[in-house]
């Protein structure tokens, strides 16, 4: 097991590699991004593995969608990655809401507000959601997944015509593909609701792991501008779902636990807030980014 948790590497590719090929080293980094991660995870250290293994999950699912045509998934394998995405995503919710968004809140919230009583709670959760995705990653049913998912990646479609077209073309064409729908989708956010915004966040994501992809077939100075603008614009969306998860999970314990009433319509209150201000800042963000795209 790394000592550490596992971030991804760049991709490097060649001009003149296939598209099939290029394929095989986007699913191949993927793949080891995940697997790093995972004895971390069933072993429940550093929380950090978790988040890097969903990262890893959301990167291969971002290269299965975009290289569908090229070599298409097994249904049968794209219902396993679905679970083991479905077994880690609570754990990774509860784990933000315990560790990050409650004690921000409660390092400023008035003590007769009960949050200390509340952020025991969400810690007591989360610890049960991490063992649960640690139970799911150590099972045989992970390994057989991460094994299919290898030997499919290795081999020779059959029955499908090859894109002739060169790499990069392939590539510019996603590119610009994602490009037009981010900026279909992120058309006046400030006064956009959760669904638009949600749909905004993952068509900046998907741009980002297309960019990161195929990075290496452009010059870096301008592949780096664009990937680290567009984090920016990627985090304050992704800062926005996070409220909105919590938000989602306070409600439910609110209904589940009365006593805890106060505290958690308090810090529903504060994500509220806190989100109109992050949907504010987004304008300048998106100014930049179209700019960059």
């Amino acid at each position: 097991m790394s000592a550490t948790p596992v971030t991804a590497k760049p991709i490097v590719l060649r001009k003149d590699m296939s598209i099939l090929q290029a394929h095989t080293a986007v699913v191949a980094e993927c793949l080891r991004h995940i697997e790093a991660n995972a004895p971390g995870v069933a072993a429940q250290a550093d929380t950090e593995f978790l988040h890097q293994m969903r990262i890893g999950l959301r990167r291969l699912n971002a290269a299965l969608h975009l290289f569908r045509g090229v070599r298409p998934l097994p249904e049968a394998l794209r219902l396993e990655v679905k679970w083991l995405d479905a077994a880690l995503a609570p754990a990774r919710d509860w784990e933000v809401l315990a560790n990050s968004t409650l004690p921000r809140i409660a390092a400023s919230a008035p003590a007769h507000l009960g949050l200390a009583a509340l952020l025991q709670l969400a810690q007591e959760a989360a610890r049960r959601h991490n063992a649960s995705a640690a139970q799911a990653v150590a099972s045989p049913r992970c390994r057989s997944l991460l094994d299919a998912l290898h030997a499919w990646a290795a081999q020779t479609p059959q029955g499908l015509p090859q894109p002739n077209a060169r790499l990069k073309h392939f590539a510019t064409a996603l590119l610009d593909s994602a490009g037009k729908r981010l900026r279909r989708r992120a058309q006046h956010l400030s006064q956009a609701g959760q669904r638009r915004l949600h749909r905004s966040r993952i068509a900046a994501k998907r741009l980002r792991y297309t960019l990161e992809f195929f990075a290496s077939l452009y010059p870096q100075r301008q592949a780096s501008r664009r990937i680290d603008t567009l984090a920016a614009f990627q985090d304050a969306l992704g800062a926005i779902n996070d409220a909105s998860v919590a938000h989602a999970l306070l409600e439910h314990e609110a209904a589940s636990h009365p006593g805890l009433h106060t505290a958690t319509a308090y810090v529903r209150g504060y994500l509220q807030a806190d989100s109109r201000h992050q949907v504010r800042a987004l304008s300048g963000l998106w100014k930049r980014l179209r700019r960059a795209l």
